[in-house]
């Protein structure tokens, strides 16, 4: 038995005996071969531009091949917030560009070469807290506001189809699904070799340097060290990138989320789900749960900027939620128990388009930062990327909005941990509230 159950039902392997040579050049250098790093380089191959996909370790070997496998339109910061300093027109493109990641996922899913995505239909987000009449106007505006057609679910609905009385409503997200992300991972890999996109596994980058409007990058392969020639860099390398860059380090905190996956349950699915969606709780640091295909329950839970939690830990931690949501599946074990870092800036909000605001010129390029976003922002935000340097377009600039924020230096993590905290404490307090009201 491997680490996570995707490991385990792994049936699309990408076998890559591909290694960069020295002396080699390219248009465009990314580095970190998660879903942000994969998703540019299939368009940039498909566009004519010539790149390489340097990963230190193997494709999806991050968050992008461990995470909770949902994939859903909007972005991880609020709606409410992101209409204090931004424009509805602002708000509205970036829905845009979220539900054109989803839109892309899926066909990408549809196609029979994707083998295993096993794509199951709806994602809702439910409420724990809250009152009713607000969260139900509060999606109607946003519906109206941004064009889309997330569905309000009134508690009674919502027990057809999930078997907790827990919730107070749900909205069920447009167009929004779950899958298997590692499996679909490796076909996208598969792909983007199909299109002579070079990827190099187990190539790290050291350092680089630039002369003549050219950068000389250092990089440790599995054959001993060589240099690679290109005229832009682009860093996709999530929540596991080190320090290869240290402006761009010094504005996000790595960050870990926690997963667990039952025994299978048979039978005892019909007890949770009356139709298998994706659910999520509307709590900062919630929940995050599906069935499986071989009827297993997948239960992603908590974030901590630490996250060195012992695998009996979480394992007592997921059987917990499970039991308080469900009490009436009874005890289940808990087989697998993994952990992923994902990449989060202080405002939630991803970093796309160069490193320093405005200086396209210098040719160093980002796309991190998607912690807590769903699989579709990534691949959204690579199309945007992918325009500038095929076309020119520079929609990306949409995200120049969200300014470089310093995450605090060694002093983030601890702000930041506490800040999930008291978030966490604050979420228990109301969800006792909660309950209270209804059993009075």
């Amino acid at each position: 038995m491997n680490e996570t159950w995707y490991q385990d039902t792994n049936i699309s392997h990408f076998k890559n005996d591909y290694t960069v040579q020295d002396q080699s050049k390219c248009e465009v250098l990314i580095i970190g071969a998660g879903l942000a790093g994969l998703s540019l380089l299939y368009h940039l191959t498909k566009g004519g531009v010539k790149a390489l996909l340097l990963e230190s370790n193997s494709i999806a070997s991050g968050a992008s091949g461990r995470n909770g496998g949902f994939c859903l339109s909007g972005w991880s910061q609020d709606y409410d917030i992101l209409l204090k300093y931004l424009s509805i027109g602002s708000v509205r493109e970036l829905e845009n560009i979220a539900s054109l990641g989803v839109s892309w996922m899926r066909s990408k899913c549809m196609q029979k070469e994707y083998k295993g995505t096993f794509l199951g239909d709806g994602v809702l987000n439910c409420y724990l807290t809250g009152k009713v009449d607000n969260i139900k106007r509060q999606n109607q505006l946003k519906n109206s506001n941004l064009g889309i057609y997330d569905q309000f679910i009134s508690k009674e609905n919502l027990e057809k189809i999930i078997l907790s009385d827990r919730y107070l409503c749900a909205v069920k997200k447009e167009n929004a699904f779950h899958f298997h992300p590692l499996n679909f991972m490796n076909s996208l890999a598969k792909e983007c070799d199909l299109l002579e996109g070079k990827i190099s596994e187990n190539s790290k980058l050291l350092n680089y340097t630039k002369e003549n409007n050219e950068f000389s990058s250092r990089i440790q392969t599995k054959k001993g060290i060589v240099n690679i020639f290109s005229h832009k860099l682009v860093f996709a390398t999530g929540g596991y990138g080190g320090n290869e860059l240290k402006d761009l380090r010094k504005y996000w905190l790595p960050i870990k989320t926690f997963i667990g996956v039952t025994e299978p349950l048979g039978n005892r699915v019909n007890k949770i789900f009356k139709k298998n969606y994706g659910v999520s709780d509307n709590r900062r640091a919630g929940n995050y749960y599906r069935i499986l295909p071989d009827k297993r329950l997948s239960w992603g839970r908590g974030i901590s900027a630490f996250g060195n939690i012992s695998t009996k830990r979480i394992k007592e931690q997921v059987s917990k939620e499970i039991k308080y949501f469900f009490p009436q599946i009874g005890g289940v074990d808990i087989e697998y128990v993994w952990s992923g870092i994902m990449a989060y800036a202080r405002h939630f909000m991803p970093y796309i388009g160069p490193v320093k605001i405005g200086a396209e010129d210098k040719g160093v390029f980002a796309i991190t930062g998607f912690g807590g976003h769903g699989m579709n922002t990534a691949s959204g935000a690579a199309i945007l990327l992918s325009e500038f340097f095929i076309e020119g377009k520079k929609s990306y600039k949409i995200f120049n909005n969200f300014e470089r924020k310093w995450n605090g230096g060694f002093l983030g993590p601890y702000v930041a941990e506490l800040k999930y905290k008291y978030i966490q404490a604050k979420d228990f307090v109301d969800a006792k509230r909660q309950s209270k009201k209804f059993s009075t």
